[in-house]
Order: structure tokens, then C-alpha cells, then sequence
């Protein structure tokens, strides 16, 4: 007589084989997941990789400006060291130069006659005719201790740039003459007159002058 089995009837083999063949199944499809994975990142688009590596880059350190460097100053000094060019005899260029290369070897009554030649045969608002007034007046006032020739240099450079016909002032050039006319003032002792030309010189707005004016301002005219 056979019994009835209302429960389930076990296959201990059947089952054992199912259960390998899930595993399987399931190493396959775990395996396919990570070679996807690996292929698409190995896929994924250079410029999103660089943005977020980007992400990660240290700050970078900015460059120092030309005038910092050091072929810059190797520059520089190769230029200072130059020789001086003398040009054709009897023209600007040659006194000038001439004056030049005098005052470099403080032969200043040398350099005051070339400089004078240059101012004899220079263009009126030429920067021959500026440089050299400048430095002959800078010379007599420093070197030779003619203020009263020097105040005649100076007061030469404010009347040409105060009355040019253009208008067109150089304020480089205008400011010189009343800082250095102020040197020679103040050496005369006219500290009114020396400080009515730092102020004058102040006003012009030179940039590269401004410290030097109001250092002088402070210290002068207090």
C-alpha cells in the first residue's frame, strides 16, 4: 500500500546541481558588471577625466614679472656696461655722447663744454636738448657749485615745456626742472622758492616722482 507524501519531495542531487548552477550564474554575471565598469571608465572622455583631476592640483605658483628675472638683470647689466658709441665729429650726437662719456670719467668741466656744444646744435624740444641741460645744470649745482649757472639750466627746461606751441607738456621733463630747481634753491636758501617748486612739481602727477616730492615736501616744508 503506498502512502501519500503531501509535502514536497527533496532531490538532494537535483537541489545541489541547481545551487552550483546559481552561483554560477551569478559569478558570470558579477564578472560582466565589473568588465563594464572597467571598460567605460577606461572609455569616459579625457576632458572629464582632466577636470576632475583639476580638482585636485595644487595652486600654481605664479611667475615673476620680466624685470625680476634673473636674465633680466644679466640684461641690464650688459647694457649699463656698453660702450659708449661716438658718433661723426661736429654733430649732436658726437657732443652729446662725448658728454657723456666725460662726466663718466669726472671730467664734469669737460662734460659742461660738450653738453653746452650739444645745446648750441640741438632741435628745441629734442631729448638731446632736455638731457642736456638737466646734466650740465645737475653738474653745476652738484660739482661745481655754480648755482647761479644752474638755476639758469633749470629755469631753461620750465620755459621750453611751459610754452610749447602744441600745448603737448612732457610732465617728465617739466618735473625735473622744478625738483631740481628746488634742490638749488633750498641751497641758497630760498625755502619758499624751493618749496613753491615742489609743489608745482607735485602737481604734475609723475608717478615714478610722487615718493621722492612729498618725502621732500615733508621733510622741507613743514
Amino acid at each position: 500500500m503506498n502512502k501519500e507524501n503531501n509535502g514536497p519531495i527533496i532531490n538532494r542531487g537535483e537541489s545541489e546541481s541547481k545551487k552550483y548552477l546559481l552561483l554560477l550564474v551569478v559569478g558570470v554575471m558579477l564578472a560582466a558588471g565589473i568588465g563594464g565598469f572597467l571598460f567605460l571608465q577606461k572609455n569616459q572622455p579625457a576632458e572629464v577625466q582632466e577636470i576632475e583631476t583639476e580638482k585636485h592640483l595644487p595652486i600654481v605658483i605664479k611667475e615673476l614679472p620680466p624685470s625680476l628675472t634673473e636674465d633680466s638683470k644679466v640684461g641690464l647689466t650688459e647694457q649699463e656696461e656698453k660702450p659708449i658709441e661716438i658718433k661723426e665729429e661736429g654733430t649732436v650726437d658726437f657732443f652729446y655722447q662725448r658728454a657723456l662719456k666725460k662726466e663718466g670719467e669726472k671730467d664734469y668741466k669737460g662734460a659742461v663744454e660738450d653738453y653746452t656744444k650739444t645745446i648750441e646744435l640741438a632741435k628745441k624740444y629734442s631729448a638731446e636738448m632736455w638731457n642736456s641741460l638737466n646734466n650740465r645744470g645737475i653738474i653745476k649745482a652738484k660739482q661745481l657749485k655754480d648755482y647761479k649757472g644752474a638755476l639758469v639750466d633749470f629755469n631753461k627746461i620750465i620755459q621750453i615745456e611751459t610754452n610749447r606751441s602744441n600745448g603737448e607738456i612732457n610732465a617728465t621733463r617739466l618735473e625735473s626742472g622744478y625738483t631740481n630747481r628746488a634742490y638749488v634753491k633750498k641751497r641758497k636758501g630760498d625755502k619758499e622758492g624751493a618749496c613753491n617748486d615742489l609743489y608745482d612739481a607735485q602737481a604734475l602727477g609723475v608717478e615714478s616722482s610722487q615718493a621722492f616730492i612729498e618725502k621732500q615736501i615733508a621733510k622741507n616744508c613743514q
